[in-house]
């Protein structure tokens, strides 16, 4: 189950118009490395719980996954929180099935396989610098979480949920959002997630939490830049087309329809279809299809797509003892 509704606030002004989990990172949409991550596990069944922007997230995952993937789409309106959109799915789990739920603007690794054949109620969670700033568990020497906490203003721990449930016990989880929402127990101003568990806690339901690789939380500029640093370390050895006059830092993404010119990129970068580039230095910026940038020095820099931009190219004839400060 993947909640893809939020509207991106912390993105903006990219989110105006394009969803957050379809901002593209290392050739494809935030959401497609989720995905395809956990098709490569062997995951078959999917349910997307879209808001924002729906149409063109459904749109996108129809176009690009049908015919591989079952899906059902479940629309959150109004928005009211992660576990109001968790609830909005109990149709989909009568049955009891068993529920991972991966947030839709999270890139994280861990031992998907362990997934598939644990039997406990798993919360994906790491160390934090600011736990403050995130849900919070506390956990014993075993593993089993003791307490869990929406932003803390004391933490009692480090360890952060990172977005990634694995819950067996479903009834039970409904139930637990189906009391927040009666009793209107929000943190917030929303229905958290984070409480909800709480709840199934204190009814004596066990959860443990289980350590990933790596995480990031994709909601702003640096981690977006982090998690595009961090696939392109992954597709290192992609093929790269050769430009004239240009010189080219691995790695890279640069698809065959760009067109570039006496410019220098990498490493870290991004680019989408049809990109123009002249006269520019690029590195550690993701750009998105179609826009054309010339005469500009860019780094730790998101640029959508159809966008252009165009500096300044000076010819300068100077004498001795001269100093210019451009």
């Amino acid at each position: 189950m993947i909640p893809v509704a939020g509207a991106g606030l912390h993105l903006r002004p990219h989110t105006y118009t394009q969803p957050k989990p379809l901002i593209p990172i290392a050739g494809k949409p935030l959401l497609a490395h989720i995905i395809d991550e956990l098709v490569g596990a062997g995951f078959q069944e999917f349910v997307f719980v879209l808001g924002y922007l729906s149409e063109k997230v459904r749109s996108y995952l129809q176009q690009s996954y049908e015919g591989q993937l079952t899906m059902e789409f479940v629309y959150q309106e109004p928005r009211l929180g992660l576990a109001h959109a968790i609830g909005l799915t109990e149709p989909h789990f009568k049955g009891g099935e068993s529920m991972l739920i991966i947030l839709g603007d999270t890139l994280l690794r861990t031992d998907w396989t362990l997934l598939q054949t644990d039997k406990r109620n798993l919360i994906g969670i790491a160390p934090v610098e600011r736990p403050s700033d995130f849900g919070i568990a506390e956990v014993d020497s075993t593993g089993r979480i003791l307490r869990l906490t929406e932003k803390p203003l004391i933490p009692r721990s480090n360890q952060a949920l990172v977005g990634l449930y694995l819950i067996h016990d479903t009834h039970a989880l409904f139930e637990a959002i189906a009391f927040l929402i009666a009793h209107k127990r929000t943190s917030h101003g929303e229905y958290q997630l984070t409480d909800a568990l709480q709840h199934m806690i204190e009814r004596g339901i066990s959860l443990y939490g289980l350590s990933v690789e790596y995480w990031l939380d994709c909601e702003r500029r640096d981690t977006l830049l982090a998690a595009n640093r961090l696939l392109l370390d992954r597709i290192a050895n992609e093929p790269v087309p050769e430009y004239p006059h240009t010189v080219i830092i691995p790695p890279v993404h640069i698809p065959p329809s760009c067109k570039l010119y006496r410019s220098i990129v990498g490493p870290y970068v991004s680019l989408g279809e049809g990109v123009e580039l002249q006269d520019t230095v690029v590195q550690d910026s993701i750009i998105g299809s179609h826009s054309r940038v010339r005469y500009m020095l860019l780094r730790e820099s998101v640029i959508g797509g159809d966008a252009s931009l165009t500096g300044r190219e000076s010819s300068l004839n100077l004498g001795e003892n001269t100093v210019i400060e451009l």
